[in-house]
């Protein structure tokens, strides 16, 4: 089974949000599952072995929640749009403060107000680290924790973008303890 403890490695205490930012999770999980509804309605056969139907499934069954918080001072955004190598890397660099590649989609700071498909690093207390917003975080990040550096997106693309990275994981699952638990359950 894809959420069991053997796909998860165990997590750190997981930092408390406000209310706000409860909210703001709340409505990207709102737009996670209207996009798995448009797909499980579109009558695109799937096969009924397959361990997910869409990277909207995938995130509803897996997906965590990772509080945001301010970027450290010193800290300079990487390139824009460049969120999944960025976070690779910024992960593989810091690997020894115990951050992990993350990817799924994140809620825009105030004033932008979208939802998009992003990539983070995710601290083991399940914060985020977010190396390419450098004006300020995002408001919500709901994600995958990876664990294997072997599935980093190191050349972009990203692991839930990239539809040569994306069906095997969609046909097949997480190889075992390929994911961290970190964050909070979407609930």
């Amino acid at each position: 089974m894809l959420n069991s403890s053997e796909n998860h490695r165990s997590r750190a205490s997981d930092a408390a949000p406000d209310a706000s930012a409860v909210a703001a999770e709340d409505g990207l999980v709102h737009y996670l599952r209207q996009h798995a509804e448009l797909v499980t309605q579109s009558g695109y056969e799937i096969p009924a072995d397959w361990s997910h139907q869409s990277q909207f499934h995938l995130l509803l069954a897996l997906g965590r929640r990772h509080a945001p918080t301010p970027r450290p001072v010193g800290l300079i955004g990487m390139p824009d749009r460049l969120c999944y190598s960025n976070s690779a890397q910024y992960a593989h660099n810091h690997r020894d403060e115990g951050l992990l590649y993350a990817e799924g989609f994140a809620l825009t700071h105030a004033g932008l107000d979208f939802y998009l498909p992003h990539a983070w690093t995710v601290r083991p207390d399940g914060t985020v680290l977010d190396p390419t917003w450098d004006d300020e975080p995002g408001r919500a990040y709901i994600g995958i924790a990876v664990a294997d550096p072997r599935l980093w997106p190191f050349d972009g693309g990203g692991i839930l973008q990239d539809f040569d990275r994306l069906l095997p994981l969609l046909r097949d699952g997480f190889p075992p303890n390929a994911l961290a638990d970190l964050g909070r359950p979407l609930g």
